[in-house]
């Protein structure tokens, strides 16, 4: 049997199965500090939490997309199930009838602070060990990552995301026209 170089080495990196399973433990966290009663899934916890924090900016469903590096079905389905919830609106704004403003409800509001707190710990937690310059530097690493793989063409032409805050009307309505060339 042949052996292609580099393969099953002793040496070999194996970033990509690493970071996997630590994104399935701390999905598993999320999991496990879910607020009873809430009706929330681990999944929706980042979500509310980033609806929290950009909540004195229009937010729409491709604003998810990008902060969470997730498909436009993937997306549209998550959040219509927080929708349904009772966890987000999504409302139409008046400037363009093609995209929804999302909005955390009242509801998801009252467990902002529990989700904060929660969140915190496991950054805590996860950087426990870690000098400040180490987490600068495994943060860039975790970005120069991340662009690598959208430079490869094979997982989406994503741009740096403009914040909520400062993206203008035009900025919106071009975002869209090129999502929906793309469909």
């Amino acid at each position: 049997m042949d052996r292609v170089q580099g393969v099953n080495s002793p040496g070999m990196l194996r970033p990509s199965l690493e970071i996997k399973a630590l994104h399935n433990l701390i999905g598993r966290y999320w999991n496990g500090i879910v607020p009873p009663g809430s009706m929330m899934s681990g999944a929706n916890m980042p979500i509310v939490q980033y609806l929290h924090e950009h909540r004195d900016s229009d937010v729409f469903q491709y604003d998810i997309e990008r902060a969470f590096s997730i498909t436009r079905s993937t997306a549209s389905r998550v959040l219509g199930l927080m929708e349904k919830k009772g966890l987000i609106t999504r409302s139409a704004v008046d400037w363009d009838a093609r995209v929804r403003k999302i909005e955390l409800t009242p509801t998801a509001s009252d467990l902002v602070v529990e989700i904060m707190r929660a969140a915190h710990q496991l950054e805590t937690t996860l950087f426990t060990g870690f000098t400040p310059d180490e987490q600068e530097r495994f943060m860039d690493d975790l970005a120069r990552m991340r662009a690598n793989l959208v430079e490869t063409g094979l997982v989406g032409s994503e741009r740096a995301a403009v914040e909520p805050a400062t993206r203008t009307r035009q900025d919106t309505t071009h975002q869209q026209q090129k999502g929906d060339e793309a469909a």
